[in-house]
């Protein structure tokens, strides 16, 4: 179970460094908004992919031993919460 949580993080931050990555693009350029929002939503889907196969595998952990693991499931994904501040005359220049 150790290793389903670990690399559930491991696609987490991967997720997280890409969405860092593909914001400063956009805001490098407009004209790349759009092909980084598809990226992102893909990227978003795999991530939520990876989160739903960890909880069918607690639940699947449950079932054959009746406890959930003592192991807490970490929680990687900051981009909703994250704070995205810039300089608007950067971008004007």
């Amino acid at each position: 179970m150790t290793d389903i949580l670990a690399r559930d993080a491991e696609v987490d931050q991967f997720h997280n460094t890409l969405f860092r990555e593909l914001l400063t693009h956009m805001m490098e350029d407009p004209q790349n908004i759009t092909p980084c929002m598809h990226l992102l939503f893909i990227a978003k889907n795999i991530e939520r992919a990876g989160d739903l196969v960890t909880g069918i595998a607690l639940q699947i952990h449950y079932l054959v031993h009746g406890e959930l693991p003592e192991e807490k499931r970490p929680k990687s994904d900051v981009t909703s919460t994250m704070d995205i501040r810039f300089d608007i005359a950067e971008q004007l220049d």
